[in-house]
């Protein structure tokens, strides 16, 4: 904290509660934000417009709070710290409908949400911002010919030179198109992304990972010749190796992504991790995880090393981090109630014991069928 700050100061408290929330304490720094609204919210509008800072300050306090508590998942919290903006700053009123709508979908009041998110919409069709959101909020609730139209409207209003919404809505049309397993518009719509936004290419994974499931690989590897990730590169170059029965230059792909060191590179630690796994030995993989968790603990991260752990028939272990990965993903849009299959078929393939294998498979989304 800033020596010129005092700690029981509006500014201090604020400071204090992001503060514990980059630690980790998100409870703590809930309990903070609390009181923080509590103290501003005792302030007469005759020192509020003597201290202008203040009111910005309960507006930036009560902001931050209902994302955090969106983020955990506690809607109806952050509808409640959302009405009492609508009340204090009126002039925002369409700012604070919207946020209102779209927790309401989260929430799961789904109809009634996108249907005000919808009056939004047609209450300003020029602004292709909301079209955008509508677009985005009906394709988390499932509702994908919506989803297309009102991305569609968000295209007409977009003007051509407005790159930043034209640029988002042909990603959301990418992510929808790809949902809806129409895979040639999914490419075309990520491809206008690019062409506006080249920084667009960093989701190139997703493109070829999507076409390796289609299993049209003669174009996966073209994308990934696009990646300038190598370890997202180096893993799926392995996988359509594997796919293909290569098993040696699979392993060749994998040793050389584990030969780097994922802590030089942004992103795709994941995938460093995953090779890591498929040579065999867990071990680099854990040691890894385990000073770099804390730091990248990405729900996917976090299920990798369980299969890591699994692998060392720590079955105990594996269960409580299959677990913690699960509890962050039923907080997200939209929410999960299973782990990925593609990750139970990793772990499948890496455990070679059903004793261990037995009791972790009702953690991941997978398919029974009656011949086995």
């Amino acid at each position: 904290m800033s020596q010129s700050v005092l700690p029981d100061s509006y500014e201090g408290i604020h400071e204090r509660a992001r503060t514990l929330l980059q630690s980790g304490d998100v409870e703590g720094s809930i309990v903070l934000y609390r009181r923080l609204t509590d103290k501003l919210n005792r302030l007469t509008d005759r020192i509020l417009d003597r201290r202008p800072q203040l009111r910005d300050l309960h507006r930036q306090t009560r902001m931050e709070l209902t994302s955090l508590l969106a983020g955990e998942g506690r809607y109806a919290e952050a509808m409640e710290v959302e009405r009492v903006l609508l009340k204090t700053h009126p002039d925002e009123a369409d700012t604070w409908h919207r946020d209102l709508a779209i927790l309401r979908v989260a929430k799961g009041e789904v109809e009634a949400g996108l249907a005000e998110l919808r009056e939004l919409a047609e209450s300003a069709p020029g602004e292709p911002e909301r079209w955008l959101i509508l677009g985005v909020e009906s394709r988390l609730a499932g509702q994908l010919r919506d989803s297309q139209n009102a991305l569609e409207r968000a295209l007409e209003a977009c003007q051509e030179d407005d790159s930043t919404n034209l640029v988002n809505t042909h990603f959301q049309r990418f992510l929808l198109f790809r949902e809806m397993g129409q895979v040639d518009d999914a490419l075309a719509a990520w491809e206008e992304a690019v062409s506006r936004n080249p920084d667009v290419g960093n989701t190139v994974r997703e493109v070829y990972t999507m076409l390796t499931d289609e299993g049209r690989y003669k174009e996966a590897l073209l994308y990934i010749a696009r990646d300038t990730n190598p370890l997202q590169a180096g893993l799926q170059m392995g996988l359509l190796a594997s796919l293909t029965g290569k098993s040696i230059e699979a392993k060749r792909e994998w040793r050389g992504v584990a030969g780097l060191d994922p802590s030089e590179f942004e992103y795709g630690h994941d995938a460093w991790v995953e090779a890591v796994l498929r040579l065999g030995d867990p071990n680099p993989a854990l040691e890894w995880l385990q000073e770099s968790l804390p730091e990248h603990g990405t729900p996917r991260l976090i299920v990798l090393s369980g299969i890591g752990w699994a692998m060392r028939q720590d079955v105990e272990l594996a269960t409580a981090l299959f677990q913690q990965a699960i509890n962050i993903l039923r907080r997200q849009r939209p929410p999960k109630q299973k782990l990925d299959r593609a990750d139970w078929q990793l772990l499948d393939s890496l455990v070679a014991d059903d004793e261990t294998k037995a009791p972790l498979k009702s953690y991941f989304a997978v398919v029974e069928t009656l011949w086995g």
